[in-house]
């Protein structure tokens, strides 16, 4: 992982009473972090050790995997990646997109967790995306493939 990105994001959660921020979910503003996000298509998330049952919430709503090509500045630079972004939804959040469609992720955010040993030691950070929903922007005609701006 890249931690070289200009993300633009507010902190949300809680904070300890000795004032240090706990790491924990980022709202991501898109525009201002990623030039272009592109759908490579989305599938149902399956339940850990069962590849034929679809992970649900605790209030039994289905849970979906997005694939996302993205691209941002790093250096002046442009870079890409692939994410996967974690999305809950009744219906296949990607009905009606095919690969390569320009999206807006709404409620985009970033999630930050400690990954720990056996024995309660941090051993890094596990890093996770999700958004509320997405939708194509290709048929609004308001893609937002602007160049980002550059890391200072």
């Amino acid at each position: 992982m890249q931690w070289h990105r200009p993300l633009s994001f507010a902190i949300e959660g809680d904070q300890a009473a000795t004032g240090t921020i706990m790491i924990q979910n980022f709202k991501v503003d898109q525009a201002r972090t990623f030039g272009a996000v592109l759908v490579l298509g989305v599938e149902a998330k399956t339940a850990f050790g069962d590849p034929y049952r679809q992970e649900t919430t605790k209030d039994g709503t289905p849970k979906w995997v997005a694939q996302l090509a993205v691209e941002f500045r790093a250096f002046g630079r442009p870079q890409r990646e692939l994410i996967n972004l974690g999305l809950i939804s009744e219906k296949d959040p990607g009905e009606g997109l095919v690969p390569g469609t320009p999206v807006e992720l709404l409620d985009f955010e970033i999630g930050v967790m400690e990954r720990k040993s056996r024995e309660g030691q941090v051993t890094g950070v596990q890093v996770w995306y999700r958004a509320g929903s997405i939708r194509s922007t290709a048929a609004t005609g308001q893609a937002r493939q602007r160049p980002v701006e550059a890391a200072s």
